[in-house]
């Protein structure tokens, strides 16, 4: 889950759990780390379907998340994760983003798929 700022905090097992955890910190080389050389990241939005970063790209496209986080902060908007589910090599983990009344405004599932102790695929799915 996410404390009251949005942050993750035991999000995930093994592997996932320090994408998150570098991710909260906006380390991004180290969330980078955990991808598989040949790992994706699948975004539900895009031309695609969805927009697929390949692990050259995520770094910047892991800036460009914190600017929006940041902008989503300000207004009030936090960001909730779950504890994930774990099935083989598999981690779902939902998401839902809050106004400060506690409104849902958005929510979705990051499906990661793993090889060989890495992320080979966050595949995101969301309803806005």
């Amino acid at each position: 889950m996410t404390d009251s700022t949005g942050t993750a905090a035991a999000v995930g097992e093994g592997v996932v759990a320090a994408f998150f955890d570098a991710c909260a910190r906006d380390a991004f080389d180290e969330a980078v780390a955990c991808f598989a050389e040949d790992g994706v990241w699948i975004m539900a939005e895009g031309p695609e379907p969805g927009t697929t970063y390949r692990r050259d790209r995520i770094r910047d496209f892991l800036v460009d998340l914190v600017k929006k986080r940041e902008e989503l902060a300000d207004q009030g908007i936090g960001l909730v994760f779950e504890p994930a589910v774990v099935v083989g090599d598999r981690q779902i983990i939902e998401f839902t983003l809050r106004n400060g009344a506690g409104e849902v405004i958005d929510r979705g599932v990051d499906l990661f798929t793993l090889k060989d102790g890495l992320i080979l695929v966050k595949d995101v799915f969301r309803k806005a």
